[in-house]
């Protein structure tokens, strides 16, 4: 009688495993997300800085004609389907492109035309 509860015991505790995994992931991944949401949010903005001043020097050597635009150069502005997207280097910038607008360098989204950062 006894192995019979010792069995049955083996056997529930075994198919619980999965479930206890599971919560612990589930836990873990909202400790991990509260505690690296702000850490990578530091570092993301530290390397964005180091990145865009690398860029700008990238820019000041490698001329391309500047597009006019009506409005203001700010972030979330949407540039006309006219301007010229140039491909950031690796080397300085995660893949992304680049705009020359009135004479600011500026990050674009090159599906949207949006412009996401200015550089100078």
């Amino acid at each position: 009688m006894k192995t019979r509860i010792l069995t049955a015991a083996a056997i529930l505790g075994a198919l619980m495993l999965p479930a206890a995994a599971n919560a612990q992931v589930v836990a873990g991944s909202i400790v991990g997300a509260a505690v690296g949401g702000p850490i990578g949010a530091v570092a993301g903005a530290t390397i964005g800085a180091i990145n865009a001043g690398a860029l700008g020097s990238y820019v000041a050597t490698h001329t391309y004609p500047t597009y006019y635009y009506q409005g203001d150069v700010v972030v979330g502005a949407t540039l006309p389907a006219g301007a010229s997207y140039y491909r950031v280097p690796t080397d300085y910038y995660a893949p992304a492109y680049y705009a020359v607008v009135n004479g600011k360098t500026v990050l674009v989204d090159p599906n949207t035309g949006k412009i996401l950062q200015v550089i100078n």
